[in-house]
């Protein structure tokens, strides 16, 4: 019996085991290796990074931060969520098979899958010199010829936010979903060019982008880009068994105090939740939940605060 089992050992997961560990608690972190932060190479925005992090980093040293204070790590793959007939979950993994562990309180991390296209080269910029995110990296395209490379208004709406940041855009219809004539004026008016064609291939070094080779036989030369294709899916799946509210989009309501959902003893946090999938937000989100899954603890356990009375 764990006091809790976190599902996801992304930054928020990591984060929620460190403060629960800390609270002397049985913590296990299930996790399959991967996810966004996994791909980030440099994180630019976070206090203290001034020079950048990769999220490589942060899973890394929160793996044994963890591990320090006492938290396990299971490599496996949640299949199945339930409320066990006697309190609290039941998890079942695909290599554990037929025996299920069993916690008090659940924690899902899952985080959400990005829809990266198939394109030679392009996971060796990512989080260097391409990205997906304008609010986190929108001030890394400043001064610099950008490409955003995406699906039909995707792409129109991703260069509108990046204009802020530089006028030296050019825009690659990818995935070839229709953009309609006033998108089109659109672009021409901002001076931003347009081009319906696939990226065959990137030109990059070391993770820095040179060039767009085009399906068109058309090479521009860039060196940075945005990706802006539809279909990033917040992993809430597992959720669906119980009574959580989801929105159209996936992610999940939660109480913006505690970080609880609906579902009581069940907490969500980081990229899955309605908020701006941001790292410290991630981070935020852990250590908050964590804070009120130890209250629940003590009061599930019988224990009672010190008092005079």
């Amino acid at each position: 019996m764990y006091d809790t089992i976190i599902v996801g050992g992304g930054i928020a997961g990591l984060q929620t085991a460190i403060q629960l560990a800390r609270c002397l608690r049985r913590v296990a972190v299930i996790d399959v290796p991967g996810g966004r932060s996994a791909v980030a190479k440099n994180y630019r925005n976070i206090l203290g990074f001034s020079e950048g992090v990769s999220g490589d980093y942060f899973r890394q040293e929160g793996r044994k931060q963890a591990a320090k204070y006492g938290a396990e790590f299971i490599a496996d793959e949640v299949t199945e969520l339930a409320v066990h007939p006697d309190g609290g979950f039941r998890v079942r993994t695909k290599g554990a098979g037929a025996h299920p562990l069993q916690t008090k309180t659940l924690v899902m991390a899952t985080g959400m899958a990005d829809p990266f296209p198939a394109i030679s080269g392009l996971r060796d910029c990512l989080g260097l010199s391409i990205f997906i995110c304008p609010d986190c990296d929108g001030y890394e395209s400043v001064g610099q010829k950008t490409a955003v490379i995406g699906d039909g208004s995707h792409a129109v709406q991703m260069a509108g936010e990046l204009f802020y940041y530089t006028k030296k855009l050019v825009v690659v219809n990818h995935g070839g979903s229709e953009i309609n004539a006033k998108e089109l004026a659109l672009l021409d008016r901002l001076g931003i060019d347009y081009h319906a064609a696939r990226v065959e291939k990137l030109v990059q070094t070391g993770g820095q982008l040179q060039q767009l080779q085009l399906s068109s036989g058309e090479s521009l030369a860039v060196n940075r880009a945005f990706l802006a294709f539809p279909g990033a899916l917040a992993q809430t799946d597992l959720l669906r068994a119980f009574s959580v509210h989801i929105n159209e989009k996936g992610h999940v309501r939660t109480d913006p105090r505690t970080k609880e959902t609906d579902q009581r003893n069940l907490w969500a946090v980081g990229d899955i939740a309605v908020h701006s999938q941001q790292v410290a937000i991630a981070m935020g989100d852990g250590a908050q939940a964590a804070i009120w899954i130890q209250k629940r603890l003590c009061e599930l356990d019988g224990e009672r605060p010190f008092s005079l009375e």
